[in-house]
């Protein structure tokens, strides 16, 4: 399935590539105006800091909010973007909330316990990191959850961290390759939304398997958990794949020969 994950990704950028690069445009706008807005942000302090940080989360969301539809294999145009602006105000504030929260751990909490220097301390030091990682793992496919699955905020956050703890080695596969996306590979915020949406969309194809299969069995007798049941992806895929179909190099790189 990753693998299947991973081709389609680079398929629906590269078929969309003028669209997602008005959006990392748009996003590099938005931080050089951030970095001429520097010498006020030393003056203003703190505030307008966490103001420019929560407009780049509804950025974000915006962002990925028309980005669904590529991964849907639908067009979409960049003035999709400002019509989804207001919609993207709720996510953000989440997004937001938790980067509070998980920046508070690290740079206020953590290095507290470390300075206990015993034994319970560096237990609650561990815990906190985990907890961390919990919520960065599981908050990462928030804004596609949020758009795909109905726009509750709170529900939304409930089957984040649902989807988490079912899939946690998918989980952390997504949070390792979307960060190598962001950083090394393709250091472009659209890149890594596409991303996200796109193994959402896919891991959530098992659980409407998962639901036909138990329509189709008494559930009194027969109970169907996703962690016991081995899943077939090659079946579940197979639309999908011939949706997405298969190019060699030379129409990869040239698709109008």
């Amino acid at each position: 399935m990753t693998g299947f994950l991973v081709k389609k990704f680079f398929y629906d950028a590269w078929d969309n590539f003028f669209f997602i690069a008005a959006l990392n445009f748009g996003f590099y706008l938005f931080l050089a105006l951030s970095f001429f807005l520097l010498p006020i942000l030393q003056t203003a302090g703190i505030v307008l800091f966490f103001i420019l940080v929560y407009l780049l989360f509804v950025y974000l969301c915006a962002a990925s909010s028309v980005l669904k539809e590529v991964s849907d294999y639908r067009r979409s145009v960049p003035a999709d973007f400002f019509i989804n602006i207001k919609s993207a105000f709720v996510p953000a504030s989440v997004l937001f909330a938790a980067a509070v929260f998980v920046f508070m751990l690290i740079r206020l909490t953590i290095p507290v316990y470390l300075a206990m220097e015993n034994l319970p301390g560096l237990g609650a030091a561990f815990f906190s990191c985990w907890v961390c990682l919990f919520i960065v793992a599981s908050i990462q496919f928030y804004p596609a959850v949020y758009y795909r699955l109905g726009k509750h905020p709170i529900k939304s956050l409930k089957k984040c961290a649902i989807i988490f703890f079912d899939n946690t080695g998918f989980s952390f596969f997504i949070l390792f390759f979307g960060s190598l996306l962001s950083v090394l590979i393709l250091p472009f915020p659209g890149c890594t939304l596409l991303f996200l949406d796109e193994a959402l969309r896919l891991r959530l194809l098992k659980y409407d398997w998962l639901d036909a299969q138990a329509a189709g069995q008494n559930s009194e007798n027969h109970k169907l958990r996703s962690g016991k049941t081995k899943i077939p992806w090659n079946e579940i895929l197979a639309e999908e794949k011939e949706n997405t179909g298969t190019r060699t190099l030379k129409s990869f790189i040239f698709p109008w020969k």
